[in-house]
């Protein structure tokens, strides 16, 4: 079981072992798909193979169960199929335009996957969202007992593509006790759980450069998930 989803690991993130060896900043040690050392973006963080990350890495590690507080509509059936889960923000410019893949990936893949957003914020500041329709089960999540957390840079950036997610910096009073677990503080942030154990075998923002989250790469997960 775990031999085939390191496989998927070998699938999506193999170009980076290249990239390790012929396309590392001196001055960083950061590596990258492209050929080039990562550029400097606001708060990344190298992550292990030189992914930058928005948040804690926890890749085939086992996720605690998504436990909300509350689901905005039908609760989605999810046994048996891989769940993907965005972290997201109403004001995050980033998030908005992930949604097209979000709705694409449920649309196209929903007898086998559940796509989920979830976030802290307030019921009535998610009604009032007014970016592109979420064609996929909404939550909000529980409470953290903790507040918001303090963030590792300075303001709130708007940025998103291929410069990266959209981070806050301030203790975020909208961080909920599922997110924290992964300490997101850039968005959106995905995780994709496989079906058995909810074992963590993808992370981190969708867009970004030379690790972006695809339909195919999707596809190919799904594929190797059908080998039992």
């Amino acid at each position: 079981m775990i031999l085939r989803y390191m496989t998927v690991a070998t699938v999506l993130a193999g170009a980076c072992a290249l990239a390790q060896e012929k396309a590392c900043d001196a001055a960083t040690g950061v590596c990258t798909t492209a050929g080039v050392g990562a550029p400097t973006i606001p708060g990344g963080t190298p992550a292990p193979g030189g992914k930058i990350m928005w948040a804690s890495s926890r890749a085939f590690t086992d996720a605690p169960p998504l436990d909300v507080q509350k689901w905005l509509g039908e609760k989605p059936e999810t046994d048996g199929k891989f769940v993907i889960v965005e972290f997201w923000r109403t004001w995050c410019g980033a998030c908005k335009r992930n949604t097209a893949l979000m709705n694409a990936l449920q649309k196209k893949h929903g007898g086998e996957l559940v796509v989920v957003g979830i976030t802290g914020e307030p019921e009535e500041k998610i009604k009032a969202y007014d970016g592109p329709k979420k064609e996929y089960a909404q939550a909000i999540d529980k409470p953290h007992e903790g507040g918001g957390k303090p963030l590792p840079t300075e303001g709130r950036a708007a940025g998103g593509g291929d410069a990266g997610p959209d981070v806050s910096t301030l203790a975020d009073p909208d961080t909920g006790a599922y997110e924290a677990y992964f300490n997101v503080w850039g968005w959106p942030h995905v995780i994709i759980l496989e079906p058995e154990h909810r074992t963590i075998i993808w992370e981190g923002f969708p867009g970004l450069k030379g690790y972006e989250l695809t339909e195919a790469k999707v596809e190919r997960i799904l594929a190797i998930g059908r080998k039992k």
